[in-house]
């Protein structure tokens, strides 16, 4: 059997963090991720879960071989707790959310507002009443 190379788990360690938790904080930060992969990062969870189980397997391997212990376990621990922290960031704490207030339950009606359109000029909510008109509300984390 071949020697466990030092890089090994460092390598797997660096591909759970590069493709898990620090694409999806940065890209959520500057507000550029797809709404696919915001509310449901599938990809990313696979890669990042695939690296982190790779990694745990260097540990058992590094120290059978008695080479490169405490690299491969540090390297794991990292791994690990990346994609424990990216699992716990997208399907527990973003799902985390004060209640919406009472008026703005569904089916009442919208409180009347004045935003500007894509000329500068207000408009009021008031003025669009009995015309179609789609209110696009993002949660508040994103």
């Amino acid at each position: 059997m071949k020697p466990l190379r030092w890089w090994a788990p460092v390598v797997l360690a660096s591909i759970a963090l590069m493709f898990g938790v620090l694409p999806y904080v940065l890209l959520s930060a500057a507000g550029k991720i797809p709404q696919t992969l915001r509310d449901n990062p599938w990809p990313l969870e696979l890669v990042s879960a695939v690296a982190s189980a790779l990694a745990i397997v260097l540990v058992v391997l590094a120290f059978r071989q008695k080479r490169a212990r405490i690299v491969a376990t540090v390297s794991a621990a990292i791994a690990t707790l990346a994609t424990a922290a990216f699992l716990l960031l997208v399907h527990v704490a973003s799902y985390d959310l004060p209640p919406p207030p009472k008026e703005l339950a569904v089916g009442t009606a919208a409180p009347d507002f004045t935003l500007p359109d894509e000329a500068g000029n207000p408009v009021t909510l008031a003025s669009m009443r009995g015309h179609a008109a789609v209110l696009v509300f993002y949660r508040g984390v994103w």
